[in-house]
């Protein structure tokens, strides 16, 4: 069976989900729980983050590289199984 990921919210103990699972009754499952940060979930990038990050001296350093242009035939060859 594949792996489902939901979230929920903890209400007086329980976890209640935003909807119901799709399980037959009587399955058994196992609980992993991983409280969410709702800050760290709201909080993006901004522009001068983004600014600074592309003016790094690494950054687009392989761009002009003619053999990199395809990069899965590029990893292939690598490994070679081209």
């Amino acid at each position: 069976m594949a792996l489902i990921i939901e979230q929920g919210e903890v209400n007086n103990g329980n976890i209640v989900l935003s909807k119901p699972l799709s399980l037959p009754e009587g399955t058994k499952v196992r609980i992993q729980i991983e409280p969410i940060d709702t800050d760290e979930d709201n909080q993006s990038t901004t522009p001068d983050e983004n600014e600074d990050f592309v003016n790094l001296p690494f950054f687009g350093m392989w761009a002009d590289r003619e053999d990199t242009r395809d990069s899965v035939a590029w990893v292939r060859k690598q490994r070679g199984y081209e």
